[in-house]
């Protein structure tokens, strides 16, 4: 009878273990197919942000001018007719735009092999749970004496965009490629703080700068803050780029 008790609950333990380990293999491969899909997805989109940004031609105002001083009564009378049905359309393109991951440009960090896109600050993947995500607070690179202001998480997901961020030293580089150009950043200073809530961002506010905000590693109770500035920029395609 204890035989087959004992029997019974190596058999129980055995069945349990199984159970764990094939759990933790769909786990490991579930993680491992989302980091392809999201790679892959994501090389798509910078490689459409990269052409979109060589042949972009600035806009001709006198064009559409002309294009709408050509519209003859008929068309306009269309036009009116239609005006319900054009902003239904009109508020599904709006929705539809929202929640694409276009590229509005990138990150790159060469030294923790890091190069990812970012997109804008009212989109549905700005969120640290779908990308790197640009801050409510943050300027965009053009702006003079501005501050970009990026977070993401750190850690083992696929999501994890900062994961190796605790490599950066002083000294260290990033570059954000926005609207055709190259904005090159160095590191100044690197700093934690508390994680409640609220970050203090210590910075020159006299010089365009870059802050990078991510867990810090090994500690649960704190962030870690990267400030760089602002030290050239240049257009994309130059040879010195």
């Amino acid at each position: 009878m204890i035989n087959k008790i004992v029997k019974n609950k190596d058999i129980i333990l055995i069945t349990i273990g199984t159970l764990l380990l094939i759990l933790s293999f769909c786990l490991l491969f579930y993680d491992r197919i989302e980091l392809i899909k999201s790679n892959v997805f994501d090389e798509v989109e910078l490689l459409k942000y990269r052409e979109n940004s060589i042949n972009e031609e600035p806009e001709n105002n006198s064009d559409v001018e002309d294009k709408e001083l050509t519209i003859d009564d008929v068309e306009v009378q269309e036009l009116e007719e239609d005006t319900k049905e054009e902003s239904k359309k009109e508020e599904k393109k709006e929705i539809t735009k929202t929640i694409t991951k276009e590229f509005i440009g990138y990150l790159e960090i060469n030294k923790v092999n890091l190069k990812q896109g970012l997109v804008s600050k009212n989109s549905y993947y700005n969120n640290v749970n779908r990308n790197i995500q640009i801050l409510k607070e943050s300027d965009y690179p053009d702006k003079e004496n501005g501050n970009v202001i990026l977070a993401a998480h750190s850690g083992r997901g696929y999501l994890s965009f900062f994961k190796n961020l605790y490599q950066l030293s002083l000294g260290d580089t990033a570059k954000i490629y926005y609207k055709n150009m190259i904005y090159n950043y160095e590191i100044v200073n690197i700093y934690n703080v508390p994680k409640v809530g609220t970050i203090m961002i210590n910075r020159n506010y006299d010089k365009s700068c870059l802050t990078l905000i991510t867990c810090t590693k090994n500690s649960t109770t704190e962030q870690t803050v990267y400030i760089l500035e602002l030290t050239s920029v240049q257009k994309e395609g130059d040879s010195n780029a």
